[in-house]
């Protein structure tokens, strides 16, 4: 069974901002850090000027859903290892559906 992690710490944060790659879309901020060890680490950070917190919660949830299937089908390849993955929602994201999310992050995640 696959476990993802929330980055929390301070110091993870800007690891992943420093050392990862970045991919800008019109919807999201995608950075990427691959970890040595075998896990693997989410966070999102989404601002209030995205729309009130059901609808903040909803994207995070499809969001972390797809993640969660990319993050399996990446783990199924022995020669790779753990990643972390810092999501930054930009407001835009209302005019995007879940199949444009899935197609964005499947291109960006393991591509």
């Amino acid at each position: 069974m696959l476990e993802v992690k929330s980055l929390n710490k301070k110091s993870d944060f800007l690891k992943i901002r420093k050392f990862g790659k970045k991919n800008i879309h019109n919807f999201a901020n995608l950075t990427v850090l691959s970890s040595e060890k075998n896990d693997f680490r989410l966070a999102f950070q989404i601002n209030k000027q995205t729309g009130n917190a059901v609808h903040r919660n909803k994207i995070r949830r499809q969001l972390r859903h797809l993640l969660y299937e990319i993050f399996s089908k990446y783990e199924q390849d022995p020669s790779n290892k753990g990643l972390w993955v810092l999501i930054r929602v930009n407001k835009q994201i209302e005019k995007f559906d879940f199949s444009e999310y899935k197609s964005f992050l499947e291109k960006k995640l393991i591509y």
